[in-house]
Order: structure tokens, then sequence, then C-alpha cells
């Protein structure tokens, strides 16, 4: 064989085996952009407003795979959070703030991953919602705004969503059980300690079921926690989706600061959100409702009176293809004893300058486009 004939070969070779490596790996980039109006209104005050997030928050991700054989491959996922009204990043401004991680996964034993990641709580409690998050009816859509410069989330666990510093196990899919696992090292900061939380989902027959919890510690023993439950999920009859869940969240923190903030006034703030909800489909269109009954079960340092609400909410979905969709809707609740409760749309909460009212009730009106790529 001469020189050419070689140097031919050899490249020959070397582009195979360069072919064979790539088809070993890959990297995919995907995003949602998700952006509308609404308009939230309580206590005589209004905000008409555009918004990012009304149905589920506007991203760009990258998520990539390497085969390393026998079942084995190395994953890790970049996603950053975007606010479609202003161009800004979300989650504080962070490059990755929605996740920014990488592990191993076996599909024999499940994946472990190390980073930002989101919590095994959040990753389930939007399947007990019949709104799934969107729009003024989704849970994450309540908040108690006292001030102009003061607002608190009734969910702060669900708002929060991520932990940083974590290490999280996902389980391969047994019987229809997913497990999930996650611990967050606190690594000495001075407003939070460890983090951690487990969930279980079972899908089978129509049925998706969910269990999920997680605490956030403070930096020490006097400074509190904050803890958070979820049980619920739904049943799929085909000619309609029925949603039943309960929410529990508890904050004690001293020290927790911005989503977790403790509620002032209060040693111990706790809620309790048990909803009942319906989505019926009628060909592109999607009809939604639910119910969610608010208990305020907080340890206010004054008397205040009962402060349980309720909170009503009607939508809709329409899908202009598999990857666009229409939304839009209404959601109302009562406000009593100075509760001030504020609805939001979606991942869009309603801003803190619109103060809560200390009776009567909050509403708002919402519409908006979502399209995944």
């Amino acid at each position: 064989m001469n020189g050419m004939a070689k140097h031919a070969v050899a490249c020959a070779v070397l582009l195979s085996v360069c072919g064979a490596a790539n088809a070993q790996s890959s990297v995919t980039i995907y995003g949602r952009a998700d952006a509308g109006v609404d308009s939230p209104r309580s206590g005589g005050g209004s905000v008409n407003r555009v918004i990012s997030g009304g149905s589920a928050g506007s991203n760009l991700g990258f998520r990539g795979v390497e085969d390393l054989g026998g079942g084995l491959a190395a994953v890790f996922r970049l996603e950053m959070g975007i606010n479609l009204d202003d161009g800004t990043l979300g989650q504080g401004g962070r490059a990755f703030g929605r996740e920014a991680s990488v592990g191993l996964s076996d599909a024999r034993f499940g994946t472990l991953q190390m980073g930002r990641i989101p919590t095994p709580y959040y990753m389930v409690q939007s399947s007990v919602d019949a709104f799934v998050w969107e729009g003024a009816g989704g849970l994450l859509a309540l908040t108690r705004n006292i001030s102009p410069t003061t607002q608190r989330q009734v969910l702060p666990m669900g708002v929060s969503a991520r932990q940083d510093n974590a290490v999280n196990y996902v389980s391969p899919r047994w019987g229809g059980i997913e497990f999930r696992g996650q611990y967050s090292f606190g690594e000495n900061s001075a407003t939070i300690g460890r983090g951690y939380g487990a969930s279980a989902r079972y899908q089978a027959g129509g049925f998706d079921l969910n269990a999920g919890f997680q605490r956030q510690e403070g930096p020490d023993d006097a400074a509190g926690k904050v803890s958070a439950m979820v049980l619920g999920g739904s049943y799929d009859a085909r000619f309609a989706k029925f949603f039943m869940g309960m929410t529990v969240e508890k904050n004690s923190c001293v020290t927790c600061t911005g989503a977790i903030a403790r509620l002032p006034g209060a040693s111990t703030s706790e809620f309790r959100l048990t909803n009942v909800g319906v989505r019926v489909p009628f060909g592109q269109f999607t009809a939604i409702a639910q119910f969610t009954r608010v208990n305020d079960r907080s340890d206010y340092t004054a008397l205040t009176g009962n402060r349980d609400a309720n909170w009503i909410a009607l939508g809709g979905d329409y899908d202009l293809s598999k990857r666009t969709r229409l939304y839009f809707g209404v959601g109302q609740i009562s406000n009593k004893n100075g509760s001030q409760y504020v609805l939001g749309t979606g991942t869009a909460q309603a801003p803190a300058t619109l103060v809560g009212s200390a009776s009567g009730s909050s509403r708002n009106i919402y519409m908006g486009v979502r399209h995944n790529f």
C-alpha cells in the first residue's frame, strides 16, 4: 500500500471514530416564551401590566447526554429564566437560575446530579393543581401584599423551587413509581443551613398520585426552619381530568430572606391549601375550574380573627399547535380580618405595590400566549 493509500485509510478510520463519538453524545437547545397581560385588583387599587410566565416560566436551556456504555451516561442541564416583558434574567438575575447541574444516569439505578436543582417537592406540587400553576388559579399565584414594600409568599418553598449546593437522586420508574431525594449543603451561610426533601409519584391506569416533602433549615437551631408538604394528584377519565390536593407550608425561619422570608407579625406562619379542580377537553380547547380553601394557621403575635379564605378560578387553554397555546381566565379570593391575599398570574405574582384588601375580595383577569421550542 503506497503512502497516499495509507493516508486515505488513516483519515477514513479517524473520521469513523469521530463519527461514532459524536453519535454517542448530544446537546439539545430548548426553551419557552410565555407572555401575556393581566389586571390584578385588590382593596380598591389595580395594576394593568404585561407579564412573563403567566402559564409557565419563560426560559432558555441546554441539556446534554453522553453515552458511556453499559447503560451509563453523563448528563448535564443549564437553564436560565427569562423575564419576557423586559428581557432581564429571572431568579434574581442568575445566569442559569432555573438549573445548573451535571451528573451520571444509569437505566437500572437512576440519576445522580449535583448543582442548583429543582426540589423534589416542587417537581410534584404542580401535579395536584388543575391549573398546573397557570393563571390566577395556579397555587403559586397567591401572595399576601401587606404594604407597598412588603410582600410575603403563601407557599414560599413552592415559589423558591430550587436548592443551591445540592445533591439530587431520581430513581428509575419501577411499576409506575418514581422516587426523588435531595440534600443541599448550607456551606456556612448566614441566612440558611442545610435543606433536604423527597417525593414519590405513581402513574398508571389514569391515576397520577403524588407525595412530596421539603425542608429548609436556618443556619442554627435558634433560626427556625421552613417546611412544606404536598399530597394528592389526579385521575384522567378521558372526558375530564379530576384533581385534588392538600399543600401545607410552615415558616418559623428568622433569618430566611427573599421568597422564603417569614410573615411579619407572626412567630410562625402556616398555610394549608386544599384544592379540587377539573380539566375538560373539547378538541383543541380545555376548560379549567378549581376551588381552593385557604386555611391560615399562623401564630400571630396579636389577635387577628379568622383569616381563612375561599378562592375560585375559571380558565381555558386553546392549543393552536403542539407547541403554541393561548390561555385566559379569571380568579377571585375572599379577604377578611386583614388577610390581604392578592392573586397574580402563574409565576408572575402580583407586584408588592398592590396592597392586599383587608376585607372584601381580590381578583385577577388574565390572558396570554405560550410557545415551546
